[in-house]
């Protein structure tokens, strides 16, 4: 399908992206994995604005607790503002995520 997975995508300003998916030069997702609950809403923000930076519209924060760590949070609205949409998914969720969206792409 012409998409390729790079893991820890290193950005023009040296952040670096835990796996990102591309097609040619096209950024199509951005994926950060995190395995803390503190200071969550923090970190997602920090990868939103890398993966906006990095020219990412799509970014998935891949989180194994089950609390939802931007649920009324203004996060999630600053992003969508700066052009990232961000999803926070459990980890035994993303092989079927990713085909549908891999899919969506075509």
């Amino acid at each position: 399908m012409g998409f390729k997975a790079l893991k820890e995508f290193s950005t023009k300003d040296n952040a670096r992206i835990d796996l990102a998916i591309l097609r040619g030069n096209e950024k199509i997702l951005a994926i950060e994995f995190e395995n803390s609950y503190k200071w969550i809403k923090q970190r997602i923000l920090y990868n939103g604005i890398k993966a906006h930076r990095a020219g990412f519209k799509h970014l998935w924060v891949v989180y194994p607790f089950r609390n939802e760590p931007l649920r009324k949070s203004w996060v999630e609205e600053y992003l969508r503002e700066l052009g990232v949409e961000v999803e926070v998914i459990p980890p035994e969720n993303i092989g079927e995520k990713f085909r549908k969206f891999l899919n969506s792409m075509i």
